[in-house]
């Protein structure tokens, strides 16, 4: 089996097509030295947003085909099969540090961020009453997916050796943790 090159644009969006199913539009641009497409000077995530006017795409070969003539293009998957927890990078890593003690949680980096990707309609539990917490949910939620500018993962969403998506887990195995976080006591694992 091959593995998957997330850090090229054909190969990361053939896999989010194929193994993951995940539906995906092309964004904005992003320029070295002249920022984002979308025309504001002070964008805080270049070439990592949708435009609004891009097709979701559900067949790699159109992704790719959109990527080859917008080079620098973000790569953004619509939350329509998970739900997106972002969490300010801090306490993000904390967060997945704690999950990794029950599983591999797919799981994006970014200068600002940590988005944790956790089973649909579940991310509002992670949020609860939480200001610090943004959950992107449902067909019209996005994220920007590697190798938009800025994102890495930190956690495929699928196993490399086998190309098997990743279970993931419940919203409230990530409120666990952070609730465990703020009172400096070991979490139980979710059963």
């Amino acid at each position: 089996m091959e593995l998957i090159n997330t850090r090229r644009p054909d190969d990361a969006a053939t896999g989010y097509s194929t193994i993951l199913r995940w539906p995906l539009s092309v964004g904005y641009r992003h320029r070295p030295r002249q920022g984002c497409t979308c025309g504001n000077p002070a964008c805080p995530v270049p070439g990592a947003h949708p435009r609004p006017d891009s097709p979701v795409f559900s067949e790699p070969r159109h992704v790719v085909d959109e990527l080859g003539s917008a080079p620098g293009a973000g790569l953004i998957a619509w939350t329509a099969g998970f739900d997106a927890v972002a969490l300010p990078r801090p306490l993000g890593i904390a967060v997945m540090v704690a999950l990794d003690q029950i599983a591999q949680v797919p799981s994006i980096v970014t200068a600002d961020l940590v988005v944790i990707l956790v089973l649909p309609a579940t991310g509002r539990y992670a949020k609860a009453d939480r200001d610090n917490i943004e959950v992107r949910s449902g067909p019209d939620g996005w994220i920007a997916l590697p190798p938009s500018h800025g994102t890495r993962w930190d956690t495929l969403p699928w196993v490399p050796q086998t190309n098997t998506p990743t279970t993931l887990l419940h919203g409230a195995d990530v409120s666990r943790r952070l609730e465990t976080l703020s009172l400096g006591s070991p979490a139980e694992p979710a059963r």
